[in-house]
């Protein structure tokens, strides 16, 4: 969206083009406390654009104020905005239903001609507690659940939606890792099929989502059950390092057919390439 012939605004999630304005606006609704994609979005632009930061300040809820204002003056120090701008008027009700349809697009076209009130129901129903704008709708999947208990495959295209969006804005601190000692990807985020997805083209499976730093990007893969049983492994802060792990998985008699060590390596090795599993040698 063009404000003047110098300045545009950035929306997210982003889709498609980048403004070609040198100077773009950034909303603290949409970037304030962020990490993982979007703050790696932001600071890839960094190297070509400007940033003004508007403020809502007025309308962030009382319960996170406080949280608010610690993020915001975190967010200042890597974002480096030229300017801030505090705003009042703020419309939230179309903001959030522009929103949806760019977070749900499948969902949007699987509830038809029910989905504005579906929605609105939603914003209705749901106290906002957040300052950030796209968090509001951590809760939808469970609302749908309930709604349509009988309709998992909704749910589940709706999850599988939620998930992405929330890596998307989620900070994920890998910490002090140790030497040779296998970790999950903090990010990991995993949505189960009961049945053929006919909407989102995937067979019925458990499915892996992870915030790749190496590739900036959101990893998507599909589990089998020797896979799962890694990471069933990894559990409960528990410490193996690569051999110890693949050793441990062997003596696994729950999954037939079993598989050989070399085999398991394999699937250790490939995890390790998507992300999901992390170690530092």
């Amino acid at each position: 969206m063009s404000i003047d012939n110098g300045t545009s605004q950035l929306s997210f999630p982003l889709r498609g083009e980048i403004p070609s304005a040198e100077t773009l606006i950034v909303r603290d609704i949409d970037v304030v406390g962020t990490g993982a994609l979007r703050r790696h979005q932001l600071e890839e632009l960094q190297k070509t654009k400007k940033f003004i930061l508007h403020t809502h300040e007025s309308m962030i809820p009382e319960s996170v104020q406080s949280i608010y204002q610690a993020e915001l003056i975190r967010t200042l120090q890597w974002l480096r905005p030229v300017k801030t701008e505090k705003k009042d008027i703020f419309d939230f009700l179309h903001e959030e239903q522009v929103l949806f349809s760019k977070i749900f697009p499948e969902t949007t076209k699987a509830l038809g001609f029910a989905v504005n009130k579906i929605r609105d129901r939603y914003l209705d129903e749901m106290e906002w507690s957040s300052w950030l704008l796209q968090d509001h709708w951590r809760y939808f999947v469970g609302f749908l659940r309930q709604m349509f208990p009988d309709k998992p495959g909704l749910m589940e295209t709706a999850h599988w939606e939620w998930v992405q969006a929330w890596i998307e804005i989620q900070p994920f601190d890998l910490g002090r890792l140790e030497k040779n000692v296998v970790i999950v990807n903090p990010s990991l985020q995993i949505v189960s099929f009961s049945q053929n997805n006919a909407v989102l083209k995937r067979d019925k499976g458990m499915y892996a989502f992870v915030y790749s730093g190496a590739k900036a990007t959101v990893v998507e893969r599909a589990l089998d059950v020797y896979e799962a049983q890694f990471i069933d492994l990894l559990q409960e802060d528990r410490k193996y390092t690569p051999d110890q792990l693949t050793q441990r998985a062997l003596l696994s008699d729950e999954i037939t057919p079993q598989l050989s060590s070399e085999e398991w390596q394999n699937k250790f090795f490939s995890l390790c390439q998507d992300a999901i599993l992390i170690c530092e040698t």
